[in-house]
């Protein structure tokens, strides 16, 4: 199963200003006075450029009929104050009112992306191209959304500028408005076929700069610095990202040539040609009679602000389309439409779970820079050597499906303790996902209480389940938080149920050593007085939150596989033991088998596929591939069981 991302298509100009229109209609509906008040911004300002020409006019006039001192100075002096009066409220508003409004407009964009990224199908995430528009909607929506409404505030106000001054020009001397008009006219026509080089170059850069900052992230984040440190590996990444570099600096030097003519020779060409030409043919009715001195400032001045009116709404026009690109991401995110629907059946209490012939498959989305290290590692090594190994050579292309599970039938009931054990991609934790409905089955069905899963509602579902995965995460909040997931208020009866939580979970005695107790950051990154755990410690701590609320089942992921056989031991005996207590149902997976021969019954799993069921006893009888992975493991369980009489 896989996500489908958009497909990369040509798209029109005006379909692409659709999308800037769209955000600019989703900010009027967050934030309506963001609009307004950049509209009025951009009809005042308008307004300012024109008084500007109309005064150069008066004053150099005046002057031209040699008037007195202060007929010349009373046209400063009104300028000079209207200036004043007019700068007062800009600067208010830009230093008060817009960074309210912006903040507030960034606030209700990310929570409706919050909101949003909460339902997500966990399907998204296994999909790159998917994932990676998701990145960019997170990353980019209220920036984007903000440049927008900018930047159209800022066409009106060109618009509007435009309009008026080239009124006074044409007034002055039609030749050199219409003139003027062409010559910028020409160099927007340049920014068009800029813009759509730049489109272009940032599709065939994209995928580059990504990898370039996966590379970089693997020397300096916290999570590759072992591995980093040992066999080749540096070296390997070293290598990649000098490659990277090359491709993106031959792929950069072909488009630069195309922009230098562009901008460099076109662009300056037309916009610097009208320019000075203009000057020149008003120059030469100054000194022919054709127009006054305040005529002549007028127009040069007018030449200018219209050039530069031009030139900016040309610009800002030129960068919708780029805004356009990430935020039809922003929308197509928000559009997204689950796979996973939820029904309307209300949840009963828990009875039993059962998988009717349930097989899954996905289409393998992998890249290079989604390999994880460890992989990298070998991978680069056979590279050198020239092998392959035998998955690699039975690997399926790209968009050919993976079978990871097959004609799976299983019961579990109320209160049992379950162990579904088998070696490392045997397909253990896709099966709780499917149990824990975060996919659904590519064929066959799962009932809870004989009735099919689809049919509840799905986050009443989810609630009556209490899952620890392998690759849990503990967050830069306290511990109570942390336990409870979620914000916490202390009470006598709050804390007695965290703390009963941590003690089911063996973290008692890391416990009493922590400086603020149950209100300790578990984390130095937000709190210098937080403190980080160890592997086994922080595994403790996302155990207990499945003892913290009733949940009626608890799914544990390779629960200890951070500790030593003897903490494995006490942890999963303390864990077996709160759950009779509450007559909870426990799901045990794990490739370590120290808590098989307390389940009620053990599921063997091995290449997708179902091989053996049965208790601890009935399968050590098989002597069949139970057996073999018990007797491997035998010696640690033995040790640790020894030691548990002693004590």
């Amino acid at each position: 199963m896989t996500m489908q991302s958009p497909q990369r298509k040509k798209r029109g100009f005006l379909t692409v200003l659709s999308y800037d229109a769209r955000i600019i209609a989703k900010v009027w509906i967050l934030v309506p006075w963001f609009i307004i008040c950049l509209a009025i911004n951009a009809v005042v300002w308008a307004f300012i450029d024109s008084i500007a020409v109309y005064f150069r006019n008066a004053m150099f006039n005046a002057l031209d009929a040699g008037g007195a001192f202060w007929d010349v100075a009373r046209y400063i002096l009104a300028l000079a104050i209207f200036y004043t009066l007019v700068f007062i409220p800009h600067h208010l508003y830009h230093q008060v009112i817009n960074p309210i409004l912006d903040n507030k407009l960034r606030h209700k964009i990310h929570e409706e992306l919050y909101i949003k990224a909460q339902s997500m199908d966990i399907a998204c995430y296994d999909d790159p191209d998917f994932y990676n528009q998701f990145v960019w909607a997170m990353n980019e929506s209220d920036n984007r959304a903000i440049a927008v409404v900018g930047q159209v505030s800022a066409v009106l106000h060109r618009l509007a500028a435009t309009s008026a001054i080239t009124v006074i020009l044409l007034n002055i001397n039609v030749f050199v408005g219409i003139l003027m008009f062409c010559g910028v006219l020409a160099t927007m026509v340049v920014d068009v076929f800029g813009n759509r080089l730049w489109v272009k170059q940032s599709e065939e850069c994209n995928p580059l700069w990504r990898k370039g900052d996966y590379y970089t992230r693997t020397f300096y984040l916290s999570d590759y610095a072992k591995e980093m440190r040992s066999g080749d590996v540096a070296d390997m990444m070293a290598e990649h990202f000098e490659e990277n570099v090359e491709i993106l600096t031959e792929t950069e030097m072909r488009y630069g040539k195309k922009f230098a003519f562009l901008y460099g020779v076109l662009w300056q060409l037309f916009r610097r040609g009208t320019y000075y030409g203009t000057v020149l043919i008003m120059v030469y009715e100054l000194m022919t009679g054709g127009v006054q001195l305040g005529g002549f400032a007028a127009a040069v001045s007018a030449v200018w602000m219209l050039q530069y009116s031009m030139s900016v709404l040309g610009d800002n026009l030129m960068e919708l389309p780029k805004h356009a690109l990430y935020i039809e991401k922003y929308f197509a995110f928000l559009e997204h439409k689950n796979t996973l629907v939820s029904g309307e059946a209300e949840v009963p209490p828990f009875e039993s779970l059962t998988l009717e012939n349930v097989s899954f498959s996905y289409v393998p989305m992998s890249t290079e820079e989604e390999m994880s290290l460890s992989e990298a590692v070998k991978a680069f090594e056979r590279k050198q050597k020239g092998e392959k190994t035998e998955k690699e050579k039975d690997t399926p292309q790209k968009d050919e499906p993976v079978q990871v599970l097959k004609n799976i039938n299983m019961t579990i009931h109320r209160g049992e303790k379950t162990a579904i054990v088998g070696y490392n991609g045997a397909g253990k934790t896709t099966l709780i996902k499917l149990m824990m409905r975060l996919y659904d089955p590519t064929e066959g069905r799962i009932l809870y209480n004989g009735r099919d899963i689809r049919e509840f509602c799905l986050s009443e579902y989810r609630e009556k389940i209490g899952a620890v995965f392998q690759d849990y995460r503990l967050f830069c909040a306290t511990l109570a938080e942390n336990v409870v997931g979620g914000c916490y208020t202390h009470s006598e009866a709050a804390d007695a149920n965290v703390l009963e939580a941590l003690k089911n979970a063996t973290f008692g005695e890391r416990l009493d050593t922590l400086p603020k107790g149950l209100d300790t950051a578990l984390s130095k990154d937000l709190d210098k007085e937080g403190v980080n755990l160890s592997g086994g410690e922080a595994q403790k701590v996302a155990i207990a939150r499945v003892f913290v609320r009733p949940y009626e089942l608890i799914i544990m992921d390779e629960p200890s596989s951070a500790l030593d056989p003897m903490a494995e031991y006490q942890l999963n005996h303390s864990i077996l033991h709160a759950a009779d207590d509450e007559e909870r149902t426990v799901i045990f997976i794990s490739h370590r088998l120290s808590t098989t021969r307390f389940a009620d019954k053990i599921y063997l799993f091995a290449d997708g596929e179902l091989c053996e069921t049965g208790s601890h006893v009935a399968l050590m009888a098989q002597n069949g591939k139970y057996a073999e992975m018990f007797n491997m493991q035998a010696e640690k369980y033995r040790k640790g069981e020894e030691n548990q009489t002693s004590a």
